[in-house]
Order: structure tokens, then C-alpha cells, then sequence
């Protein structure tokens, strides 16, 4: 139980919330096309106050390993190399579990548009909407061989099993993000074949640590002690590809699965309390 507590926060947004991403029709496919033969190596400088209250920087370089989650790497990359994630915080911290990032409304209930990794398409047009991708574990039959341990990078995502949606969960990363800071084996072997790992710390691991001890309040929302008190910032977020080009993946429209994940929770609330449908309560 213990663990369920801790990891069932990293939905990203508490049901009754639901503003999150969701999915679209999983790939038939999780063959790897493209054979990298150099890594990506992504640099994040990031500012933060260590525990006497000093305020600090630092650096965290992590390898990406684009032969394991494609999909995610190619996601990842191109959103930094926008520029998406310069300035946003790690607005969900957890010491000896993980810290989380890459939100652009810094409260854990925001993702990215398709205006954010694809700039040919004009902000806030009929072709902008939320999007999220392919989950990458083997939950959602794709073989991903990254071990989740400390300074594993992996993919935040959704969870609408509870309204009998898993599959849409999977599918529901975006652009948030959290780096492992524990060993713990219940917690990994959880973790492990239902997130999305495509990288690791290699520089910097103990900058991970610093902010892990972030001095943390209630959330609002979920009730959870994982809300820094002041966000350690993402000053820049760069990825040296070494020459290589990472295409746009495949983006699923979270817009349009939303709208079905809230019919059913509405259908739900109906149900089980007797609630009308269309009552804005």
C-alpha cells in the first residue's frame, strides 16, 4: 500500500480534475526503425535553494538512449530544442522517490500543444490542440530494456484505469518528466514496464539529490507533501544529437480522448450517485 500511495500522484491530475492528456489508437508496430549509432546527451542547467536556503546552480547532463524509446526520445528532443522547456519548474518533488518536471502551467495539470514541438503550426489554430504519445513499457506492448533505477529519466503520465481506460493512460505522456533519486526496489519494480525510461543521469546526480530535499507543502489537489515551496527552475534544457536529425513522432489529439475520458467519468458520476450528466456540479 505504501507504494500505491506514492506513485498513484504521478497521474498528473487527480480524476476529478481531468485536464490532462489522454490517447488515441495505440500503434500496431513497436519495431525500432532507425538504428542511432550516437547518443544524445541533454544538458539542463537549473537553479535552485539548497536546504540552508542558498540559492544555487547546476548542471545535469543525462544520456538518451533513442534505440530503446524512440518515440519518447524523438518527443523529447524536439520539444527542447524549441526552447519548450526554458524557465519551467520541477513543481512536484519527493525525496527517495523522484522529482518532476516539465509543466508548462507549473502546477502538474498542464502539457504541451503541438504548436510547442512543431513550429510550422500557429499557436492557438484549428491544427494547435494537446497532444500526447505512444507509451513506451511493456504494459503497452512495447519492449523498452531501460532499468528504472536512480537518475533513470522517464515519462509522467495519466491514469484513468479507475474509469476502465487504461489503455488511454498509457498513451497520455507529454512533456512532463521525473528523474528517479532512489534505488528502492518495491518502488522500481512498480515503476518498471508501466513508465516510459529513455534516459539517465551521467553528470549531476547529486544536483538531483540537492533538489530532492527541496523543502515541500500540502498539494491542494491530491493532498500529497511534494509541492516546493519555491520550484527549482529549468534555466535552459539543450540536446547535443551529434549531427542527427529526430523527426516529429506520432502525436495523438489528447484533446479529442478527453472529451471521451469525461463522458465516462460523467456516465460514472451518474451511475454510482445518481448525478445528472449535464449538471455542472
Amino acid at each position: 500500500m505504501k507504494i500505491l500511495k506514492k506513485l498513484v500522484p504521478l497521474t498528473i491530475a487527480a480524476l476529478t480534475v481531468l485536464t490532462l492528456t489522454g490517447c488515441e489508437e495505440k500503434e500496431e508496430s513497436t519495431k525500432k526503425s532507425t538504428t542511432h549509432e550516437k547518443n544524445p546527451i541533454a544538458t539542463m542547467q537549473v537553479e535552485y535553494d539548497n536546504a540552508q536556503g542558498e540559492t544555487k546552480q547546476g548542471t545535469i547532463k543525462i544520456e538518451l538512449y533513442p534505440n530503446d524509446a524512440p518515440v519518447t526520445v524523438a518527443n523529447f528532443v524536439n520539444l527542447a530544442q524549441n526552447g519548450f522547456y526554458d524557465g519551467l519548474t520541477f513543481h512536484r518533488i519527493i525525496e527517495d522517490f523522484m522529482i518532476q518536471g516539465g509543466n508548462p502551467s507549473g502546477n502538474g495539470s498542464g502539457s504541451a500543444k503541438v504548436s510547442d514541438i512543431d513550429k510550422s503550426v500557429e499557436k492557438d489554430s484549428d491544427d494547435d490542440y494537446a497532444y500526447s504519445i505512444k507509451g513506451e513499457f511493456s504494459n503497452n506492448n512495447f519492449e523498452n530494456k531501460i532499468k528504472i533505477e536512480a537518475g533513470t529519466i522517464a515519462m509522467a503520465r495519466s491514469d484513468y484505469s479507475q474509469l476502465g481506460l487504461a489503455e488511454e493512460g498509457y498513451n497520455s505522456g507529454c512533456s512532463q518528466f521525473f528523474i528517479m533519486n532512489t534505488d528502492d526496489s518495491s518502488t522500481c519494480e512498480y515503476l518498471q514496464g508501466n513508465y516510459a525510461a529513455f534516459g539517465k543521469v551521467t553528470e549531476g546526480y547529486d544536483v538531483v539529490l540537492e533538489i530532492s530535499k527541496t523543502k515541500v507543502q500540502e498539494n491542494e489537489q491530491s493532498g500529497e507533501m511534494s509541492s516546493p515551496e519555491k520550484a527549482p527552475v529549468i534555466k535552459s534544457l539543450t540536446v547535443d544529437t551529434f549531427g542527427e536529425e529526430y523527426d516529429i513522432p506520432k502525436l495523438i489529439n489528447a484533446d479529442e480522448t478527453m472529451e471521451k475520458i469525461n463522458q465516462v467519468y460523467m456516465q460514472l458520476l451518474q451511475q454510482y450517485y445518481g448525478m445528472d450528466s449535464n449538471s455542472d456540479s
